[in-house]
């Protein structure tokens, strides 16, 4: 089985395919979408993140470092 590590490499965003953008899409919605049902709210500043995740600019490992900077 694959890492998340390697699963979500960072990539750059012209290099990036319209399927791996629409897997982290739907991989940060899922995520912010449980931590609302669990009552926890998003500011602006996981939502850049999230969207750096999103495009390729930033690796799953670096979007945990900006969402828990005690990684």
């Amino acid at each position: 089985m694959s890492s998340a590590k390697t699963l979500f490499a960072p990539t750059p965003f012209s290099a990036l395919s319209d399927e791996e953008r629409a897997r982290r899409q739907d991989a940060v919605e899922w995520t912010l979408a449980a931590q609302r049902r669990q009552g926890y709210t998003h500011d602006p500043l996981i939502e850049d993140a999230c969207q750096s995740f999103v495009a390729g600019q930033i690796d799953l490992a670096e979007l945990g470092r900006r969402l828990n900077p005690a990684l």
